[in-house]
């Protein structure tokens, strides 16, 4: 490192694949008090999985523990982080360069040490990033934190430029430029290998993504609107003209409809949640903006790694923060509807879409 996606509503016939949620009886207005956990992601598979995976794909030798370490550090940047699995894909990529996922490895020459060879371990020659450690120890919950406490506050940049990543190669050479401070001209990238892991490690990893975690931090979801976010109205159940197109219980097939019922409309054919906001005709930005959708792109904060997600946003605090209600959730049975709130900075890498 230098310093430098009809019509009439069907129970039976909706897939569930996100989040959390509550029971919703659809035009009855009555509902099960039972609540869940939300989730922000994470990743499902064992280290000796990894480790046989990427040696197969890689050619390369994998112990069971240096893969532990790699899944630790990704878990990590997606649950706090609220990381892609693309983008933490590229991450771990250029980890792979660094250090092999070895998170006691010391480069002397360059006083360098750790999962991403941060500087002023045996010097300051290259600046002093350990200087942030809690502690100087080759440990690896130390490193971990570390990196949290990096983007968190003086590399906050990279969350913003990684973390919403959909392309796990551009999230590589993002991350090796942005957080590592080596440029993509420099020899040392070595961008052509940090593109081919990155690709790796994120088909090893896509099918392993969890979308329902217990240790979360992105709230709860119950029957009510979380207190303090005043009086929001609830969906009334309704499958409204043009909402035919999509899936009934989706979350597109939600989010049109929540939309409808309070007088916005959505195109009938916007494609899956993680694509709405590149259709055509329709204002997309990263501020938050209260009834607009909320498009996820791929994997992001537990999304689908194919499809995305899409969510209605109710609110938008004064300091940033977002209160959303969404379909199609893990954890309970289908057709219901679920409320997440999101801090102000993860707020910021969602995309706002605009309706009519």
């Amino acid at each position: 490192m230098k310093a430098i996606k009809r019509g009439l509503i069907g129970l039976g016939t909706v897939s569930v694949l996100f989040f959390s949620l509550v029971f919703l009886v659809i035009g009855s207005g009555s509902v099960d008090s039972q609540t869940y956990s939300t989730s922000s992601g994470g990743i499902s598979m064992s280290a000796k999985d990894f480790a046989q995976k990427f040696t197969e794909k890689t050619g390369r030798q994998l112990s069971e523990e240096n893969a532990q370490t790699a899944l630790d550090f990704g878990v990590r940047l997606m649950n706090q982080h609220h990381f892609t699995l693309q983008g933490t894909s590229g991450s771990l990529a250029v980890a792979y360069r660094e250090c092999g996922f070895d998170h006691t490895a010391v480069n002397p020459s360059g006083g360098v040490a750790g999962f991403y060879q941060w500087s002023g371990w045996s010097s300051t020659i290259n600046g002093n990033r350990w200087g942030q450690a809690k502690e100087k120890k080759l440990d690896k919950q130390i490193q971990i934190d570390l990196m949290s406490a990096e983007l968190d506050g003086p590399y906050a940049q990279v969350v913003e430029k990684v973390g919403p990543s959909t392309d796990p190669k551009q999230a590589a050479r993002d991350w090796s430029q942005y957080y590592e401070g080596v440029a993509i001209s420099d020899s040392q990238t070595k961008v052509s290998d940090i593109e081919q892991w990155a690709e790796v490690i994120y088909d090893i990893l896509k099918d392993a993504q969890a979308t329902f975690n217990q240790d979360n931090n992105t709230g709860s979801s119950s029957v009510a609107v979380p207190e303090g976010w005043g009086n929001i109205s609830q969906y009334d159940g309704h499958a409204y003209d043009g909402s035919g197109s999509y899936p009934a219980g989706q979350c597109t097939w939600y989010v049109y409809n929540r939309a409808k019922q309070l007088g916005i409309q959505f195109d009938s054919f916007m494609g899956n949640g993680g694509q709405w906001w590149q259709k055509a005709g329709y204002k997309s930005s990263h501020t938050p903006k209260k009834h607009t959708a909320v498009s996820f792109v791929q994997g992001q904060a537990g999304s689908d790694p194919t499809y995305g997600h899409v969510a209605f946003c109710e609110e938008v605090r004064s300091d940033g923060s977002i209160l959303i209600s969404e379909m199609n959730v893990v954890g309970a049975p289908a057709m219901t509807v679920a409320y997440r709130t999101f801090d102000a900075n993860t707020a910021k890498q969602f995309w706002y879409v605009e309706g009519h």
